[in-house]
């Protein structure tokens, strides 16, 4: 849901082998065609150079470098990214100052905030921690951008972090992903009440079904 005509926020799933897919989150600091055209050259920048073999340090690094370079430190880029192996049930991710994304199972909440700053910031990454987790049998990953928690009410208040833990943790076994979305948005519409979005909102996730 762009905030205005165009939008920055960016998501993707990318299958990079027979039993490996890459998805990734992304928001440009900066609303509006600036921050869609620095996303879509992030973009071509994420298709180019993403492999089945390269770890995901190196991936985040060299586009660190190239956020830096086009945006000249006017603006960053969080960035979520993700690889799974559907065979180990391996989910390695970097969370490069991105919000970090929800992993449920059994009414148990995991937050994927391991990794480094936004991208774009500084001419080299200063740290990056890479994340691992083993997924269990029909886990459910939400990823999302800013936009979803920043939503105020009209006494300015966000809706914040915990109001989205609860409404996962009490919908989390819907196997419908497009219904997931549709109740999370109704929820934010009815939260905000008569004010507007301030935010691009996007909506990333995943069920982890196993064989």
């Amino acid at each position: 849901l762009p905030h205005q005509e165009v939008g920055g926020d960016y998501y993707d799933y990318i299958q990079v082998s027979d039993h490996e897919f890459v998805f990734s989150m992304a928001d440009v600091s900066g609303k509006g065609i600036p921050a869609a055209l620095l996303m879509s050259n992030f973009q071509a920048n994420l298709h180019a150079h993403i492999s089945a073999k390269g770890p995901l340090t190196e991936l985040v690094k060299l586009l660190n470098a190239k956020v830096f370079q086009n945006a000249k430190g006017e603006k960053f880029i969080t960035f979520f990214v993700a690889r799974y192996n559907t065979i180990t049930k391996e989910l390695q991710y970097v969370n490069a100052g991105h919000n970090p994304p929800f992993l449920i199972h059994d009414r148990v909440v995991y937050m994927l905030n391991e990794g480094c700053t936004g991208l774009g910031m500084f001419e080299e990454l200063p740290f990056i921690n890479p994340g691992k987790v083993f997924v269990p049998n029909n886990a459910l990953l939400l990823g999302y951008t800013d936009g979803v928690t920043d939503t105020e009410n009209e006494q300015g208040i966000d809706f914040g972090t915990d109001r989205l833990r609860d409404f996962l943790i009490s919908n989390s076994n819907i196997d419908s992903i497009e219904t997931l979305h549709s109740r999370l948005i109704q929820l934010l519409m009815s939260y905000k009440q008569s004010k507007h979005f301030t935010d691009d909102i996007t909506l990333f996730s995943c069920r982890f079904y196993g064989k």
